[in-house]
């Protein structure tokens, strides 16, 4: 069922699933779709490198192992940073599987990278959709200096839920926030925090108990470094419950 589930997706370009469960199942007749089990896929690269596998799924099976070549549609990566494998579909299946590696030595800290592939096809085979890598250049956090933070709160419809706080290693409160406004779903707003070197606790509160999600709207919250935006302390997406904790540590230089 759970196989079945996948493939009704990817017979969606086609077709209406039950109409076409028949054709799916049927490497003789059915119309082949290839389609990746993702459209986007976080990448963290350490000291080494690192392969990542993506899922990749066929409306049809064949008798015989299947391979097709990727394209790269975009990409702002360094040249010979990256090597991007075939697909790769074993005989008698609907799934398989594209390998592409990532070179640590050849990116730079704190840049956002991203690679967008697309499955090449040809003898009426049809591809759609791509996929889309967005990766970092690992480093210790616990190295790194930096003590004027940006939080950034992107609020459900219920603002008057959301209360925060970051208390320091004595749990003296430091910081605090809300209630806000409700009806704001979708607004963002911002506060720069500087800070102390020393360790610190946030915790961010929802009375409601559903975090940062309405039912309709999807909210966030992250504390990240205001020189450097990818560097994230503390944060979460949606549904948290009542609270979400994060402990961070502020570096002296």
């Amino acid at each position: 069922m759970r196989i079945f589930i996948k493939l009704c997706l990817v017979a969606l370009l086609f077709t209406a699933c039950d109409e076409t469960e028949s054709a799916i199942f049927d490497p003789a007749t059915g119309q082949t779709g290839i389609g990746f089990g993702t459209d986007v896929i976080d990448v963290s690269v350490p000291v080494g490198g690192i392969t990542t596998t993506a899922q990749v799924f066929s409306t049809t099976v064949s008798n015989e192992a299947r391979s097709f070549n990727v394209s790269v549609a975009d990409s702002n990566l360094p040249a010979g940073s990256f090597t991007v494998g075939t697909v790769s579909i074993p005989a008698g299946s609907h799934e398989g599987s594209l390998d592409v590696t990532f070179n640590y030595d050849s990116l730079e800290d704190f840049v956002e990278y991203l690679l967008e592939v697309n499955v090449e096809t040809s003898n009426g085979v049809q591809a759609f959709g791509s996929l889309t890598y967005t990766l970092l250049r690992e480093f210790d956090i616990n190295e790194f200096v930096c003590q004027d933070l940006t939080l950034e709160i992107n609020f459900d419809n219920f603002g008057s839920e959301n209360t925060w706080e970051i208390v320091d290693s004595s749990s003296n409160i430091v910081f605090s926030g809300g209630p806000y406004t409700d009806g704001t779903a979708g607004t963002t707003i911002t506060e720069d925090l500087s800070f102390a070197p020393g360790d610190y606790t946030m915790t961010f509160f929802d009375s409601y108990g559903d975090g940062l999600f309405d039912g309709n709207n999807t909210g966030s919250y992250n504390l990240f470094c205001t020189a450097q935006a990818v560097v994230s302390y503390a944060g979460a997406v949606g549904n948290f419950g009542s609270e979400n904790v994060d402990n961070f540590t502020i570096n002296d230089n």
